[in-house]
């Protein structure tokens, strides 16, 4: 691999990353100007890109086609990803600021690591175990250490981390990797568009409220999502590898957290910034780890 394929992937993670913490700032936009809840914002973010993508599967002579077995990991995955983490983030943004769930958020590789210790019995090197003990601490200097977060929303973006990791699993354990990245997020998005809008109606959310004020916000944040960062991250990917594009990742709650405080006047206590910079440590330490283990 040469080093011009290098740097264009450390440039494509890099870029990945910004846009994904930007997105976050489009969507709070979103649901200041369109009104309606977290999961409406989700929903109609999801439903804007997918004709999208619809025709870029169809000029690229790509298809729609996949077998039954993807069609149910994909159902899964756009229930965990495209419906469960985007809605909680987003509901999450109504008790606690942007790059506060951002940096909760980033507790998902810790938290793969742990379930593949517990339901697949992969044994925790020394990094995956000091890097889960960093983000247990985190967590407890966020929600226990001192209420000045709301629990509520440090709860549904610990949640969304969940609901992530989830999704990594079964990205990482199915048959899809063989898809393009356009057909996965295709699906992605369909799969979440159907789970929020029956999940929203069944709790009694509204789909009503959506004003035309926010509707360029939703086209934004689903651009940036789905058509641009899902689509620089697997070529990243392939020039640099998983690990170095995960710990370029980091740019993403960091790009959130600034942004939030410079353009949306957010607060940021001290609590908070050593419980995210706790988190984030554990994200950056158990990437690292995989890393180096890959290196030997």
């Amino acid at each position: 691999m040469n080093n011009e394929s290098k740097r264009t992937g450390l440039l494509l993670a890099a870029l990945a990353a910004i846009f994904f913490g930007l997105s976050s700032i489009t969507a709070k936009m979103a649901s200041i100007g369109a009104g309606g809840n977290g999961i409406s914002i989700a929903f109609y973010r999801n439903l804007s890109v997918l004709p999208v993508l619809a025709a870029i599967l169809k000029i690229k002579g790509y298809g729609f086609a996949v077998t039954k077995k993807q069609l149910v990991s994909l159902l899964f995955i756009g229930m965990t990803c495209g419906g469960l983490t985007a809605m909680l983030l987003y509901l999450s943004y109504d008790y606690i600021s942007v790059g506060l769930t951002l940096c909760l958020h980033f507790l998902y590789p810790a938290l793969v690591a742990l379930f593949y210790a517990v339901f697949f019995k992969q044994k925790l090197t020394k990094i995956q175990g000091t890097s889960l003990l960093l983000a247990c601490l985190g967590i407890w200097v966020m929600m226990f250490g001192g209420l000045e977060a709301n629990p509520l929303g440090l709860t549904l973006a610990l949640l969304s981390s969940v609901a992530y990791s989830a999704y990594l699993i079964i990205s990482d354990r199915s048959g899809v990797r063989e898809l393009t990245g356009f057909k996965i997020s295709f699906y992605n998005t369909l799969f979440g568009s159907i789970f929020l809008f029956i999940f929203g109606h069944i709790f009694g959310f509204s789909f009503a409220e959506c004003r035309p004020a926010g509707w360029i916000w939703l086209f934004l944040t689903g651009l940036m999502v789905v058509c641009i960062g899902n689509v620089m991250t697997p070529e990243a990917v392939k020039r640099i590898g998983p690990t170095v594009t995960g710990i370029l990742g980091i740019l993403e709650p960091i790009t959130s957290l600034v942004c939030s405080i410079l353009l949306l006047g957010e607060p940021l206590t001290k609590r908070s910034l050593l419980g995210g910079i706790l988190v984030l440590g554990s994200a950056f330490l158990i990437t690292l780890g995989d890393y180096k283990k890959g290196k030997e």
